[in-house]
């Protein structure tokens, strides 16, 4: 495994002076899952060569797990492989993938060549390919009717229209016309969003409506740092920009910054949106997202490279999280109300390309179960939250990396799918 092209497990993106190791970041952004379901309707167009299963019955509840030479479809519930798409997939790597609002569809960032594939979630088949800008990283659902795409080595947006899968509008987000970004939306934001790129000392402002740049909120006059991650907290309006190793807070009302905290990384608001958690080294900060000064409520040191940080709201009331970590074959639950580690479940291991210095684990939460892949052992793991224990470690293929689920996912920057 050649360590300089493995983009499925690390990525470092350099410009302008700036580096930046995007742990966290391939194939699992801050935003999926859905709040509004479709009915999960059967069709029964599907086929046996490789391309889904005839007596296929939807998709709602199952996992979609990406390796290099297939797609594995899974029944967390029974924990095995119910179905799998081979047809013109031929290794692989992946980038984000999406689900659209009503769950018929699943967009997935097929990096070689630099397309979208579209699936079917009901007959489940690849439907489309959409070409788009090279070094496609991660994918966003500001609305019912689009894809937002980053072309990491353009520093654009490629909008695909989810109807007609075509690619309709290129938007100029990066200043440099280059680097690794993020888009931040919410309802609240109304036809403007925000955009992360680490080459720019700053949030550009993205007029959704009009596809342009339409601001730029600068945090810094030097251009040797940039910005990454990003989450908003609905309570209080706030939006909170990963600064170097600072996380830059922004009042969306008039666009004015307003704090800095002594801490950066990947940021996961909880699902009822009171708690913000961040990756922060080998711990999990955690922050009231209903102050607006942001006050902390605790520390929890898990070890060994968290990431992929999901919620689940247990039966006895407490809110809980699993972190998947990237140092070991292991994953951390956390009762987030008492900000304690409670158990450490196995699994799997993940590829650890020699000379890397940030690893990337992707999960997701489904159902009552946290769901992430080992690349290195080939398998998902399947973890019950309820009763913090694995469950089923299901057999997939060397290189398994990313997994989607189909259903209400509670995980995002608002908790929610946008």
């Amino acid at each position: 495994m050649d360590p300089s092209t493995d983009r499925r497990r690390f990525v470092q993106a350099m410009g302008g002076g700036f580096a930046v190791a995007l742990a966290g970041c391939l194939s699992d952004d801050e935003e999926n899952g859905g709040e509004n379901g479709g009915d999960g309707t059967a069709t029964e167009n599907g086929d046996d060569d490789g391309t889904g299963d005839a007596d296929t019955e939807g998709s709602e509840g199952l996992v979609y797990a990406f390796a290099p030479d297939q797609i594995a479809i899974i029944d967390p519930e029974e924990g095995e492989l119910v179905d799998e798409i081979t047809d013109g997939i031929d290794d692989e790597g992946w980038g984000d993938p999406r689900i659209t609002a009503d769950y018929s569809e699943i967009y997935v960032i097929r990096e070689s060549p630099s397309q979208v594939l579209v699936i079917d979630t009901d007959t489940r088949e690849v439907v489309d390919e959409v070409d788009v800008g090279p070094g496609p990283t991660h994918m966003y659902h500001p609305n019912d009717d689009e894809m937002w795409v980053h072309s990491d080595d353009e520093g654009t947006f490629y909008v695909i229209d989810t109807d007609s899968h075509e690619v309709t509008e290129i938007i100029e987000s990066g200043r440099e016309n280059e680097g690794h970004g993020k888009l931040l939306y919410h309802e609240d934001f109304g036809s403007m969003g925000y955009a992360t790129n680490v080459n720019d000392p700053g949030a550009p402002v993205i007029d959704l409506e009009n596809y342009e740049r339409s601001d730029f909120i600068e945090f810094d006059d030097v251009d040797d740092q940039g910005t990454h991650y990003k989450a908003y907290s609905p309570e209080t309006g706030l939006a909170y920009f990963e600064f170097g190793d600072e996380t830059v807070v922004v009042d969306t009302e008039d666009d004015e910054i307003v704090d800095t905290l002594d801490f950066a990384g990947g940021m996961y608001l909880s699902p009822d949106e009171q708690v913000l958690g961040f990756l922060d080294g080998d711990s999990i900060r955690f922050i009231d997202a209903t102050n607006e000064d942001s006050e902390e409520l605790g520390v929890v040191d898990v070890g060994e490279g968290p990431d992929a940080l999901r919620y689940h709201e247990g039966e006895d009331g407490a809110l809980y999280a699993a972190t998947a970590h990237t140092h070991t074959d292991e994953a951390s639950i956390i009762d987030v109300d008492e900000l304690e580690v409670v158990e450490t479940v196995d699994v799997g291991d993940i590829v650890r390309p020699e000379g890397a210095h940030h690893f990337h684990r992707s999960g997701v939460a489904g159902g009552d179960y946290f769901i992430t892949p080992a690349d290195e052992d080939g398998i998902v793991a399947i973890v019950d939250m309820e009763a913090q224990e694995v469950v089923d470690h299901v057999e997939v293929a060397e290189g398994v990396d990313t997994v989607q689920y189909v259903g209400d996912s509670g995980v995002g920057y608002s908790s929610r799918l946008r």
